[in-house]
């Protein structure tokens, strides 16, 4: 069957934000950037971080522009900070878990010699994407500030102390892991240190300045590559590193790993302008930069659960987590966390994030710090869109577009051996999807996951539009993907039994491999199809292969429900562990629910078999990015007490001091779960994946309390929410494209709704709880005196007796003390919704007949309680009838 999607459209017109007064709809204002953020949120710490790997992977404060990935250590005999460069990229056939790929590109110490210190304290503060270290010797206070600049493309550092003539250092920056595979030399001149080599297998040439600028004092430079400042009042160092790498499909396209670089420009005179440019500003208009580029990204979005700012380090917050020791500012602070890690990490014309952002500090990277596409890549970008930072996914659209034509070979490969017959001879055969790829290279296809990781992809293009709603983005950007990534699958996939299914088909790192038809493969084939439709309709289309995607669209069967009532992983299982491993970390049958479209609260059925397959994979990995994953599955099933229990585990057993998170206890950092805990968390609080915008859907009883604000939903509506005692007291949704707004919330058609200037809002209800309205883009729509909700108790234990002599199954189950009567409803096979069988049942048993019983080889039965008030349960017990 065809899934249809409810797609409104949207027209684009200038955005105007409003504001909505707390005590009532008064006179509307602007929302700047600074009245989102109210509460500070910061990392801080009594101690320097340890001067080791260790340290570095627990404690040492992460910053970042894209150009650059920084770990500050703030020590105080000597400050070390350790530069990635993501293009500095070595190879080698190593195996196991470190390998040589992405290289460690600058360890920067700053000799101070300050060792009777007292009153230290080392800070990031997330609001403003700065970080300080300030402590007092001798009766001088001294200070530290640092920060990252996209804007002018260097880092800076100020030191400071608060009487004149103390400022006194030694800058020496050294190139790490020098040797057979890197090349390189330190010099120093005037106010300038240079750092400059190669990496010898792809020859790329790297460089990094380093200015000095004092205020007061004597400077000197050495023959050792050093610049010692003495008895200055102030001094301010400016870093600025590049490589010869560029976004280019030659990168690609070459196969000799010395000539992918061949003809770019030495970066010697890029990375000398860049600090030509910056070093003629003051700090102050530096800062000045880098505070309105990164807080016009960091405040519009807040998250606030009314907890204080604790008084102890952030260090004993984490291990106080466990225990309840600490406050739920941890869980505040770990949601803004992922969004400011990537800030750092993703930026318009930079690499995007890979399998630890944009920090590494080994000559041999965990897996070599590549990109993943089966999970890890998407992980990075889970929180892009519905966190409000949807022009940071164009740091992927430009790495996407230098390994495509890449992948349009490999397609025709792939076509030419496993269905040579839909072979286009010319080579119109699509872009098939990568499983591993690096700044340099993406091999062919790997058994580990199937060819679904390309219409996942694509499934990062459709929400880049359908979260924004511009309509030359999705022309110019998004549909030439989705298009191409289709025609790729449409000739990919072969007619087995009546459905089109992809062989060879993997599901994402289970052992089972090279099968036919896996979930994962099929429902991001159907995810992508119907997207690239949809865009087609928009777009006023008509593309020759589009009439083929439509026709097999349905023949895709994204969608198989085992005996056990779960979401089947293979085609082949029956009951949920018959294949594979049963609590594996990728739950990849369940891409269709999260982040997918596929499953929703239109597909009911389907959903329970979701919360099935979820149950049955249990709480037993210990995976950071798995746990994140959960989080969202679960919000999406409306579970929000066990997604808050998966964000609870991942911030109590997997996030160290520094809030990295460690992927499985060795420590070993991964950026993916961090990203992905803020996409979790912000399921929670906003879901719209069925173009309903539904805010609060999982919401845990420990969140009683709070708000939000900035959270974006499909259809480009920005939606803020207040909540206590558990009930919605308010929301505001600034509709920045225009077109119907379909909203839902428990009574929500029985509160006061009005325009932020206070004018009435006419609006269409479908149900005390589903609302539209035909919005104007710029108004803000604002909600409240919402009637409180009190939900109703389903029933449990759903039971059945079969007797096929008589065509009959009797059901019976316990009561609900809110019960009335009781509706039955069963879904057959694979079904999508269930059908209702009988309403107002009076009594805890109800008979089933049928005539074609024993036609029917599986069904799942439901039933709910209704209400005096005839409010039907939202659960419902359920059971499954296989025929014997």
């Amino acid at each position: 069957m065809i899934i249809k999607y409810r797609l409104i459209s949207f027209v684009h017109h200038l955005l105007m934000v409003m504001i909505f007064n707390a005590t009532f709809f008064v006179v509307a204002q602007d929302v700047t950037n600074t009245d989102r953020a109210t509460k500070t949120l910061r990392l801080w710490y009594d101690k320097p971080t340890p001067d080791n790997d260790k340290g570095w992977v627990n404690r040492s404060i992460p910053m970042g522009n894209g150009y650059m990935g920084v770990n500050i250590f703030g020590g105080i005999t000597t400050e070390r900070i350790q530069i990635t460069e993501n293009s500095l990229y070595d190879w080698g056939e190593d195996n196991g878990l470190k390998r040589r790929g992405l290289n460690n590109f600058a360890e920067v110490y700053i000799d101070f010699n300050h060792k009777n210190t007292k009153a230290y304290k080392q800070e990031l503060n997330l609001n403003k994407g700065v970080s300080y270290v300030e402590y007092e010797e001798e009766g001088v206070k001294y200070s530290r500030e640092y920060f990252t600049s996209y804007p002018d493309k260097v880092m800076a550092i100020r030191l400071s102390a608060s009487k004149k003539g103390k400022v006194s250092f030694t800058l020496r920056p050294k190139i790490p892991f020098l040797g057979v595979g890197k090349s390189g030399t330190v010099s120093a001149k005037g106010d300038i240190i240079t750092l400059s080599g190669m990496m010898n297998y792809y020859k790329i040439k790297f460089e990094g300045q380093f200015k000095v600028i004092p205020q007061g004092g004597t400077m000197k430079a050495t023959n050792s590559g050093t610049i010692t400042v003495a008895d200055a009042n102030s001094a301010v160092i400016l870093i600025a590193i590049g490589t010869n790498y560029k976004l280019d499909s030659q990168v690609f396209l070459t196969e000799d790993p010395a000539k992918k670089l061949a003809g770019f420009p030495d970066p010697h005179d890029k990375v000398s302008n860049y600090l030509k440019v910056a070093s003629v500003k003051p700090y102050e208009k530096l800062l000045a930069n880098h505070l309105a580029d990164y807080t016009k990204l960091y405040n519009r979005v807040n998250f606030d659960l009314g907890a204080a700012e604790p008084t102890m380090p952030t260090n004993d917050l984490v291990d106080g987590y466990p225990t309840g020791k600490s406050s739920k500012y941890l869980e505040e602070l770990a949601f803004q966390y992922g969004r400011y890690m990537l800030i750092c990490s993703s930026r318009k014309g930079t690499l995007p994030p890979h399998l630890q952002g944009i920090w590494n500090v080994y000559e041999k990277a965990p897996w070599s710090s590549q990109y993943l596409h089966d999970t890890n890549v998407q992980m990075a970008y889970a929180p892009v869109f519905s966190a409000n930072l949807p022009e940071l996914f164009e740091s992927y659209v430009d790495y996407f577009k230098t390994f495509e034509p890449r992948q349009r070979l490999y397609a025709t490969e792939y076509i030419k051996q496993y269905n040579k017959t839909q072979l286009d001879s010319k080579g119109d055969n699509g872009w098939s999807g990568p499983f591993w790829s690096s700044p340099y290279t993406v091999p062919g296809k790997s058994p580990v996951a199937g060819f679904g990781t390309g219409s996942w992809i694509g499934l990062l293009f459709w929400d880049y539009y359908d979260f924004t709603r511009n309509e030359s983005l999705l022309a110019d950007k998004v549909y030439p993907v989705l298009y191409e990534q289709a025609n790729f699958v449409s000739r990919f996939v072969t007619n087995t039994n009546g459905v089109l299914l992809a062989n060879p088909s993997s599901s994402p790192e289970q052992k089972i491999r090279n099968t036919v038809g896996t979930t994962f493969d099929q429902q991001m084939f159907y995810e992508n199809h119907h997207n690239t439709v949809k865009a087609a309709e928009i777009l006023k289309r008509s593309d020759s292969r589009l009439a083929t995607y439509k026709k097999q669209l349905p023949l895709l069967d994204p969608i198989q429900i085992g005996k056990s009532g779960q979401i089947k992983e293979f085609r082949q299982e029956n009951y949920f562990d018959d294949m594979g491993d049963p609590n594996h970390r990728h739950a990849s049958m369940l891409l269709g629910l999260y982040p997918g479209q596929l499953i929703n609260d239109n597909t009911p059925a389907w959903l329970d078999a979701a919360k099935v397959s979820l149950l049955k994979r249990d709480h037993k990995t210990n995976i950071g990015w798995a746990r994140a994953e959960r989080i969202a599955m679960w919000a999406r099933v409306h579970d929000g007490e066990e997604a808050y229990s998966f964000y609870k585990e991942l911030l109590g057993e997997n996030y160290m001091h520094n809030l990295f998170n460690d992927h499985r206890g060795d420590p070993l950092f991964q950026a993916d779960a961090n990203y992905g805990a803020t996409a979790g968390v912000a399921e929670m609080l906003l879901q719209s994946q069925d173009y309903v915008v539904a805010p609060l859907s999982a919401m845990p009883k420990e969140w009683a309390e709070g708000s939000y604000s900035g959270l974006l939903a499909r259809g480009n509506f920005e939606v803020s929410a207040k909540w206590s005692k558990g009930q919605a007291d308010s929301f505001e949704v600034l509709s920045k494209s225009g077109g119907t707004l379909a909203f839902r919330y428990p009574n929500v058609a029985n509160a006061i709704i009005k325009t932020a200037e206070g004018k009435k809002v006419d609006f269409k209800a479908k149900d005390s709880d589903h609302i539209s309205i035909k919005t104007v883009a710029g108004q803000t729509y604002v909600i409240n005196a919402i009637p409180e909700y009190v939900p109703v108790m389903a029933p449990s234990k759903l039971k059945m007796e079969s007797n096929l002599a008589e065509n009959q199954i009797q059901l019976s189950w316990s009561e609900s003390k809110d019960a009335v009567a009781y509706n039955v409803y069963r879904a057959v096979g694979n079904a999508a919704d269930y059908e209702q069988l009988a309403s107002k049942v009076k009594e805890t048993s109800f008979v089933y007949k049928a005539s074609d019983l024993k036609q029917t080889s599986q069904m799942t039965f439901k039933v709910t309680a209704v209400r005096s008030d005839g409010r039907e349960s939202k659960e419902g017990a359920t059971t499954i009838w296989l025929l014997p």
